[in-house]
């Protein structure tokens, strides 16, 4: 039996145990009383919606935040660190979802950033790559020392972060939503790392809004609710209603442990409002693709494949370098994404703080952005209308927040996604494109954003989703294409995909 089969029920004491828990921002409670520990070998899955208190626990575990009370103990006796560098010393080290890596260092001089060997002040070239090299081949990371960082699939960055990560004497190793950019086969990468770290005897903290990686990987499962323990289970004795269930407490009985999405009503899809064939620039080489009006369709691929790149050019981010670009049956020639939403293109990009919000800006003014000419009247800013239109949104897409002034940074990210979302909410765009609209999203902001979704496509929007959640895509697209290096490869109606699992095969043999 291996390290993580054997943890749970070790009669060890755990290599870490939080009990008693307590911390406020201010007259916010944001843990009460939290108890959590981790054996030695085990992944123990930490669930919750936004703004449960996974953030706040983690945060005191690294060191970046001072608890208020309770303790913490590692290997049974008592730790007050109150630093990043003490939680290091004490054997604990986080991976984030923002990665902390030098894109345009090697993966061995990322591994040894800031420790460099040295002699008479010099970093001793040679010897970082053949430590490098002993490390990742000792903990069974299949990485070039001598890679590019940047050069790197997603999937293969990641896998250089928790190699840094375990450098030095780590025994508690927390990994926050890890597959949240990971799609198809990647996934396999980096659960075959997290096998191999709990097989030498480190404790795993699994953060993730994805419930089936629970059960691929965790032997236990604790979910937070306000701040507070809801549940802790065996996997092998959970289901994903029992999860679901302790996630959002008594509204759970209101939804379905699987979000069903309304199907629309019997008939076609309207007519083609997007048409791309042959289209060929930088990343895309050959892709045709049609989308009708009132139809969602999702495009299910490997990192890298082009799906993103297909949303970009149909965005007007990318120029079709060759092949045919027609709306409405038009040709046309989107120079700027400015051209794009003049033609009633919208767009909810990946990296929603990045791309689709100013997070020091208020929910009024990221709502209004792509309205500001229609807004303006020479250059003032018609602030009623603005205000009116911030409303409207918050009301529809069930917004939480004390008002439309506040900074979009203070919401929960689901939250600060329904934001995104408002702000191609009037008038209904024509085509809306959707680039992993769920990421770092909880379980029922999850189901809202999925009706938001389908009452686009019913008010006679084309939708076109991005996602690495196989399970998403079946449930919710009415077709679904696969990308493989820059072109679909194959396409399939919804009453095709049997279930996820098949969604999965169909990704796999599209590769070859």
């Amino acid at each position: 039996m291996n390290a993580s089969a054997a943890a749970v029920g070790s009669p060890e004491p755990p290599i870490v145990s939080f009990r008693g828990i307590s911390k406020s921002f201010g007259a916010v409670r944001a843990l009460r009383d939290v108890s959590f520990e981790l054996q030695a070998g085990e992944v123990h899955a930490l669930l919750g919606q936004n703004g449960a208190g996974k953030s706040t626990l983690i945060k005191i575990l690294a060191g970046v935040l001072a608890r208020d009370g309770g303790t913490i103990s590692v290997d049974g006796r008592d730790v007050d660190y109150r630093t990043p560098s003490g939680a290091r010393s004490a054997g604990i080290s986080v991976v984030y979802q923002e990665l902390s890596l030098v894109p345009s260092m090697t993966v061995a001089d990322n591994l040894f950033l800031n420790r460099e060997p040295r002699r008479f002040g010099i970093a001793r070239r040679g010897e970082i790559h053949q430590s490098a090299k002993r490390f990742l081949d000792e903990h069974g990371f299949h990485l070039d020392p001598k890679a590019i960082v940047g050069d790197l699939p997603f999937a293969y960055r990641q896998l250089t972060e928790i190699a840094k990560a375990l450098l030095g004497d780590v025994r508690i190793l927390v990994l926050d939503e890890p597959t949240s950019s990971l799609s198809g086969g990647e996934e396999a990468i980096l659960f075959k790392a997290v096998e191999e770290v709990t097989r030498r005897g480190v404790g795993v903290i699994y953060v993730t809004h994805r419930l089936g990686e629970v059960f691929r990987l965790a032997q236990r499962v604790t979910v937070l609710r306000d701040g507070q323990n809801a549940a802790t289970f065996l996997t092998k004795d959970s289901s994903i209603a029992s999860l679901v269930s302790a996630i959002l407490g008594p509204a759970a009985s209101a939804r379905p442990a699987q979000t069903t999405v309304p199907r629309p009503v019997a008939g076609e899809p309207g007519p083609a409002v997007v048409q791309l064939t042959d289209v060929r620039n930088d990343r895309l080489k050959g892709l045709s693709l049609s989308l009708r009006a009132g139809e969602v369709v999702g495009l299910a691929g490997m990192i890298g494949s082009g799906r993103t790149e297909i949303l970009e050019t149909v965005f007007g981010l990318r120029r079709a370098g060759s092949g045919e670009y027609r709306l409405r049956g038009k040709p046309v020639v989107l120079g700027s994404s400015i051209d794009a939403i003049r033609h009633g293109i919208a767009l909810v990009p990946e990296d929603r703080h990045l791309q689709g919000l100013v997070l020091d800006h208020s929910i009024e003014r990221n709502i209004a952005m792509p309205r500001l000419k229609q807004l303006t009247h020479f250059g003032i800013l018609n602030r009623d209308a603005s205000s009116r239109r911030a409303r409207d949104a918050v009301d529809d897409l069930s917004i939480k927040t004390p008002g439309i002034r506040v900074p979009v940074r203070g919401l929960s990210g689901g939250n600060q996604q329904k934001v995104v979302f408002g702000k191609w909410r009037d008038p209904t765009p024509a085509i809306l494109l959707l680039d992993e609209p769920t990421v770092g999203v909880d379980v029922g902001a999850r189901g809202q954003i999925y009706d938001l979704i389908r009452r686009a496509a019913s008010q006679g929007s084309a939708v076109l989703v991005v996602s690495s959640d196989l399970g998403e895509l079946a449930m919710l697209c009415d077709r679904v294409a696969i990308v493989v290096d820059g072109q679909i490869r194959s396409e399939f109606e919804r009453a095709a995909i049997e279930s996820e699992e098949h969604l999965h095969q169909l990704v796999q043999e599209a590769q070859g």
